[in-house]
């Protein structure tokens, strides 16, 4: 009779992580084309920021910031923040990351002008 040893990194728990992390990873693709951001005004009115999150190739995430001068249609102007350096494993650290320094740029920064 032969007697056959598992590895000792075989477990049960393991294989439910692993699943676990696949089904988020697919749960952030489905929820990043099917989000709508909404634009984050100051408190004059002038000036608007908006969330964007895009998934590098490497399968992590990074955030950015879309802005918007002017108050009404035919006098918007379109730009950019900085991006960040930095890279998330999920799409929601990157979204949260974003809309608090959205929040941020509208209500302390940017708020009067």
């Amino acid at each position: 009779m032969y007697t056959l040893l598992l590895p000792t990194s075989f477990s049960i728990k393991g294989i439910f992580s692993a699943a676990s992390a696949a089904a988020l990873s697919l749960w952030d693709r489905a929820a990043a084309g099917k989000r709508k951001e909404e634009w984050i005004t100051n408190r004059a009115g002038s000036l608007s920021f908006k969330v964007q999150v895009h998934q590098l190739s490497s399968g992590k995430w990074t955030a950015g910031i879309l802005t918007r001068s002017g108050t009404f249609y035919g006098n918007h102007r379109f730009g950019s923040l900085k991006k960040s350096d930095e890279v998330f494993r999920s799409y929601r650290q990157a979204r949260r990351f974003a809309l608090k320094l959205a929040n941020q740029t509208a209500n302390l920064r940017y708020a009067y002008q």
